[in-house]
């Protein structure tokens, strides 16, 4: 496989409202809706769900420290406590406000570990962001949990269908979110 050129590597792109988001399917199949209905009880005693076959190669062991997961969350002070938290569970974080920073970041340093992304915010929603990652070449295997007050089924359903690797539901205990971006990411 040949190395891409840095223009390859330009995200900024995804976040741009000229290119239309390609199109996530709205009805689940019975299975993707079987899986929303077990998600959905999950969220009630655990606050997240995530869909096992999606999980990322286990790191290295220890590599923790040199994974880098990305929150994005247009409520800063709700992004900077799950960034903070999962700096004191050893990963490195990263906080921006929008998809367009998040574009830009992704631009500038590279794909992070993992997305935590928030579903609601103004301008591009979480789940077109995470439909503009899945439909790039260099993003799509890359893991998103999806970070968001909305938990009924339906959101579920749309963020399975939108490829996202989980889905944990606002408010979350710290111990619980490091459990779910650690088990996304195989540590």
């Amino acid at each position: 496989m040949s190395n891409p050129d840095d223009s390859d590597l330009d995200f900024t792109g995804l976040a741009e409202p000229k290119a239309p988001a390609p199109p996530v399917r709205e009805k689940p199949t019975p299975a993707e809706e079987e899986e929303a209905l077990i998600g959905a009880s999950a969220l009630g005693t655990e606050g997240f769900h995530l869909i096992a076959a999606r999980r990322a190669a286990a790191p290295p062991a220890g590599a923790s420290s040199s994974q880098v997961v990305l929150v994005v969350d247009d409520d800063l002070p709700t992004g900077e406590l799950a960034a903070r938290v999962l700096r004191r569970a050893g990963y490195q974080a990263a906080v921006v406000g929008d998809p367009r920073d998040a574009a830009r970041h992704m631009s500038t340093l590279g794909p992070p570990a993992l997305v935590l992304l928030d579903v609601e915010m103004p301008g591009m929603g979480g789940f077109e962001f995470l439909a503009r990652m899945r439909a790039n070449k260099y993003l799509k295997d890359t893991p998103v949990i999806l970070f968001t007050a909305l938990s009924e089924r339906r959101h579920i359903v749309r963020g399975l269908l939108a490829g996202a690797d989980g889905y944990i539901a606002k408010p979350i205990s710290g111990a619980a979110l490091v459990t779910a971006v650690r088990t996304v990411l195989g540590g």
